[in-house]
């Protein structure tokens, strides 16, 4: 098992660090940003949870390339901890959206949220990552 380049390896770590702060910053503008005086509503919320949700998953598919192309153990474990903590503010903002006034009509939804991580540009490197690897992926497999 040969290591990866150091170039690699820091392309490996700059596209999940951009994709972790991707879902952060989407949570935080959906939940925190409020004009004119509002408050976040039981909307935000869910929007904020399918961020976090949305970047788990990517993140997920993150540590399978770093494992697949062979990235350092540390990278992985970065990786895992991003997961992670994704997965807890999307859950916190799950159960946050359930104590918000049920009078106001629910305009947004989780899946909005998946949108906004896939549609910034943060998480586009490790988009671009996935591709790669699963582009070397189908090459490597042997002919039938």
């Amino acid at each position: 098992m040969t290591p990866r380049p150091r170039a690699a390896t820091t392309g490996l770590l700059v596209a999940v660090v951009l994709a972790w702060l991707n879902g952060i910053l989407v949570r935080t503008v959906t939940v925190n940003v409020q004009f004119l005086g509002e408050t976040a509503d039981r909307s935000d919320y869910r929007v904020a949870a399918g961020a976090g949700v949305m970047t788990a998953l990517l993140l997920v598919l993150g540590l399978v390339a770093v494992r697949w192309l062979r990235g350092p153990a540390w990278l992985g474990y970065l990786t895992g901890a991003g997961i992670a903590t994704q997965l807890a503010l999307g859950v916190t903002a799950w159960w946050s959206s359930r104590e918000v006034d049920e009078s106001i009509v629910v305009t947004k939804s989780a899946w909005d949220g998946v949108r906004d991580v896939l549609l910034l540009p943060l998480s586009w490197p490790l988009l671009l990552v996935l591709a790669i690897t699963a582009v070397l992926a189908v090459r490597r497999r042997p002919a039938e």
